[in-house]
């Protein structure tokens, strides 16, 4: 029997209003169309365009999760590394998630991409870099709880080790 690995998922409720606000618009933007069906109709196009967002733009970071729950951390190392550079290229995704892939989570997929990777270098045995990734993430985002608490634990290993 294996131990599951953890998965975090943090919610911004700013962000859940947001979603809200733009089901309602949804709604109310076909009722007004097509008056007796249109929340109906409203409801199937926001869920699908739900669905559609959210696997569609974080493909790399949703293949990454996958593997991660397989436990194959190499190949979930290489779809973390193609959802950081995305969402680096592409902020304004990230930064209006809430709009852009109707996503309530508190945390940007960047920061996600990148503790991702650190843990999957824990996992794979590559201790050192995931340290020195885990002070990055520290640097860019100071309140990341996952950064803290792996470094802290990173740091007590290896002074207990010396």
């Amino acid at each position: 029997m294996s131990a599951n690995v953890p998965i975090v998922r943090q919610v911004s409720q700013s962000a859940i209003l947001i979603i809200i606000l733009v089901w309602a618009v949804f709604i109310a933007f076909f009722t007004i169309l097509f008056q007796k069906h249109g929340i109906f109709i409203g409801v199937v196009l926001f869920s699908g365009l739900f669905i559609l967002l959210q696997q569609l733009i974080p493909l790399s970071h949703n293949k990454g999760m996958k593997a991660i729950k397989q436990k194959d951390f190499k190949a979930a190392l290489e779809h973390f590394e193609l959802s950081l550079d995305f969402f680096t290229r592409n902020a304004w995704v990230d930064k209006y998630r809430a709009v852009t892939m109707l996503s309530a989570s508190k945390m940007c997929y960047r920061e996600m991409a990148l503790c991702n990777i650190a843990f999957c270098y824990v996992q794979t045995g590559q201790a050192e870099k995931a340290k020195a990734l885990y002070e990055e993430i520290l640097k860019q985002y100071p309140d990341n709880g996952i950064a803290y608490y792996a470094l802290n634990s990173i740091n007590t290993f290896s002074n207990q080790a010396d």
